[in-house]
């Protein structure tokens, strides 16, 4: 078999430009695989690029090892094709890696997933950087000035891959066809030029094309799989998540983000089939009509409670998301009413911190798949959010956490924030039922729990039907709520616990122990 090339020039430059983008590729797409097992938390997100660096470290010493042996002409394009192949590939080997992982922790089942998933290719790439610079020796150039050209044009291929893939591709085009797209793309480079350079590569060729082939095919097939109960009618991948809107054979509509549930919305009432929405808009129907001004929502989803809040008739409705696509989503398929309210794509905690508004009421509800945001949840948090309710105004909260509360150590460091803050701090009693059939399902082990935080007396609110929602009176533990506010809740009086402050996520540790109950137990 001969040489694969002895590259010059400009090829070098071109090699290191790919490689770059390619690194890029793997580091980013991996963030979004991950996502739905681990979360979007700073533990995934550590996982992500200390195995990054790690693997092109290795990577870096690999290349000098084939230099020594001055091999260094012949496995860049080797290697650059056998990394394409593997990114083609990722979105199909990856989840039986990830279903495997989790059941072994946050951390180490984090760090051990990334590292099968991406420390080959990267490896490769890594090695790549030495034998483009030991070329341009060869060429004359100074090893100072060769390596400091490598390495920028490398540089500058993964600042055109960041934005290129995460600012385009993904959100429009998901995850597995933008790997499979740049993979090829890569591909078709090198293959380009073995041909033009008549190298005697074909088995090569034939693999690669198989492999694309095959991946392609896969990937086209598996997205247009239907369940006979769910059509796909909205599809959109980024890097808050992969959202998708279905209409069900019993005439509703469900948001889901990275495979979970967000939102289900009755196609015809545009009510929210949660619970929690009710009893968030009952709660929030103790501000008297005559107080109903500002409200703000921070976590938009389907924009539930922007309609049940315009139903109580808040007069400036603001709805606050991180990710702009909630709102086309809301109001094209689940009948919220443009220009009825204000959208602002921004971080919730970044608004308040911005705006010199005031709020009778504001609503925390957000969650990227399974993992709650823990800066909104802080000790520092609830300061800001004291200092932008009036006098009388109050905060609702939707968490969700175990159900048992001797587990639940969130709801518990959250009312010890909010304690802490001086809000008087209320529970609301569990509303799900009862009597659910099967007792291992998730929502009898874990869901939503609401907590409310009062700056004022919330006991001397509005207790009178009438003024409720009609589609929350229906059931009577939001009527018995409205009328017996003492009786329905939990007062926490005293703080037993280090509240979540921002200098530690701890947050994320605790959430794990949810997402691993639903990723291994429920979605497999």
């Amino acid at each position: 078999m001969k040489g694969l090339i002895k590259i010059k020039g400009l090829d070098i430059y071109l090699f290191a430009f790919i490689e770059g983008i390619l690194v890029m590729c793997f580091e980013l797409i991996v963030v979004r695989l991950i996502s739905p097992y681990f979360g979007n938390s700073l533990y995934a997100f550590t996982s992500v690029v200390g195995i990054t660096m790690l693997t092109l470290l290795i990577g870096y010493y690999f290349g000098g090892v084939i230099v020594s042996k001055n091999k260094h002409q012949k496995y860049v394009l080797l290697f650059i094709l056998i990394v394409s192949c593997i990114l083609c590939l990722i979105t199909i080997f990856s989840p039986p890696i990830l279903r495997f992982s989790i059941s072994m922790g946050l951390i180490s089942g984090s760090i051990f997933a990334v590292a099968m998933i991406i420390a080959l290719p990267l490896i490769l790439l890594g090695s790549i950087s030495p034998q483009l610079i030991q070329q341009l020796s060869e060429l004359n150039e100074k090893a100072g000035i060769a390596s400091g050209n490598v390495y920028a044009i490398s540089t500058l291929g993964g600042v055109f891959g960041t934005f290129v893939l995460g600012l385009l591709f993904i959100p429009t085009i998901g995850v597995k066809m933008s790997s499979l797209i740049f993979g090829i793309a890569a591909a078709m480079i090198a293959l380009i030029i073995i041909v033009i350079k008549k190298i005697d590569y074909q088995p090569l060729l034939l693999f690669f094309l198989l492999i694309s082939s095959a991946a392609a095919g896969f990937t086209i097939n598996n997205d247009i799989k239907k369940n006979n109960n769910l059509k796909l009618i909205y599809n959109s991948d980024g890097f808050m998540g992969k959202l998708e809107v279905f209409q069900t054979s019993t005439n509703s509509r469900v948001l889901m983000n990275n495979g979970t549930s967000q939102s289900v919305v009755n196609n015809e009432t545009k009510k929210s089939m949660h619970p929690y929405n009710h009893v968030i808009a009952t709660v929030a129907s103790a501000m008297p009509p005559k107080q109903r001004d500002n409200v703000a929502i921070i976590g938009m989803a389907a924009g539930s409670l922007v309609g049940e809040m315009q139903n109580l008739n808040f007069k400036n409705i603001y709805a606050i998301d991180i990710d702009k696509r909630s709102k086309n989503i809301a109001e094209k398929y689940f009948g919220i009413v443009p220009n009825s309210y204000t959208f602002i794509a921004d971080d919730g905690r970044h608004f308040l911190y911005e705006t010199s508004l005031k709020f009778n009421v504001i609503i925390i509800d957000v969650s990227i798949s399974e993992q709650q945001p823990y800066h909104l949840y802080t000790q520092e948090a609830f300061a800001l959010y004291k200092s932008k309710l009036h006098d009388d105004g109050f905060i609702i909260l939707n968490i969700i956490d175990l159900i048992d509360l001797n587990k639940g150590k969130i709801i518990e460091k959250i009312g010890d924030g909010m304690l802490i803050n001086q809000f008087k701090t209320y529970l609301v009693r569990d509303f799900y039922p009862d009597d659910t059939p099967n007792k291992d399902a998730i929502e009898a082990i874990a869901h939503e729990r609401v907590i409310i935080g009062a700056k004022g007396n919330i006991n001397n609110m509005s207790t009178l039907l009438s003024e409720m929602n009609d589609c929350c009176k229906i059931e009577l533990f939001n009527q018995a709520l409205k009328q017996t506010f003492v009786n329905m809740t939990f007062q926490k009086k005293e703080i037993t616990s280090k509240p979540f402050v921002d200098d530690c996520p701890e947050m994320d540790k605790l959430n794990f122990e949810r997402i691993n109950l639903l990723r291994t137990k429920y979605l497999n």
